[in-house]
């Protein structure tokens, strides 16, 4: 099956945009490890950065695969874990590859084509706890299956392995929507292999609740209580 307007996305691209026009529209952002959310009664109000306390009037957790940590203290159980994805890059010098389709194999996995003479070929699912590091299994897998479906591959200069952790839920969907017994915390996690695509979605969705305003899409089946 062959979809003519499918398209590919650079992530690092999506993230540096999403990043920026944030930032021109007045979105002050810190990198620092957050210590916990900060609840009063029932109510989030704000979060501990660096040991300093961070008030807020909405508190959107989308923290991936580390988000379960996050409101365990909470008594909110949230079966998020990590999945490990290891990705290669293929460099072909002198290749043409701009017209090349996105192949996705019957396994699960994929090859992704760039203009610059580079295929990118992917990606293991595994549940290794927190290990972001390639391994020889994960390498050996996402070769062997690229090079079963494309052969003329063999010739290709390895590039890189680049590794993610997908925060993984056991039926595969999201967890979008609010936080059950905390009121003005708001959950938007658990994309699994998706995040990419669905993120920005995700995140206008969650944000429109969080500011109290209507969602016209049914969230229901994301919610967290559905655990």
């Amino acid at each position: 099956l062959r979809v003519r307007r499918a398209a590919r996305v650079d992530g690092r691209l999506l993230a540096r945009a999403l990043e920026d026009a944030a930032r021109a529209r007045g979105l002050a952002i810190r990198r620092e490890v957050v210590g916990g959310i900060v609840v009063r009664g029932d109510l989030a109000t704000g979060v501990e950065v660096a040991g300093e306390t961070i008030a807020a009037g909405a508190v959107v957790l989308a923290a991936g695969a580390w988000s379960a940590a996050l409101v365990a203290p909470l008594g909110v159980r949230l079966p998020v874990m990590p999945q490990r994805g290891q990705i290669i890059h293929l460099a072909l010098p002198g290749a043409d590859t701009a017209g090349w389709p996105v192949v996705l194999p019957f396994h699960g996995h994929y090859m992704v084509p760039w203009p610059e003479g580079r295929v990118v070929v992917g990606a293991t699912r595994e549940f290794a706890g927190y290990a972001p590091q390639p391994t020889a299994a994960g390498m050996r897998e996402v070769l062997a299956e690229a090079l079963r479906v494309a052969p003329g591959l063999a010739d290709a200069v390895f590039g890189e392995v680049r590794v993610g952790l997908r925060p993984s839920t056991p039926d595969g969907l999201p967890v979008l929507g609010p936080t059950p017994g905390v009121r003005g915390l708001y959950l938007a996690t658990g994309h699994g292999a998706t995040g990419l695509t669905l993120g920005p979605y995700s995140g206008k969705l969650v944000a429109a609740l969080a500011l109290g305003e209507p969602v016209a899409e049914a969230l229901a089946p994301f919610a967290c209580t559905r655990f």
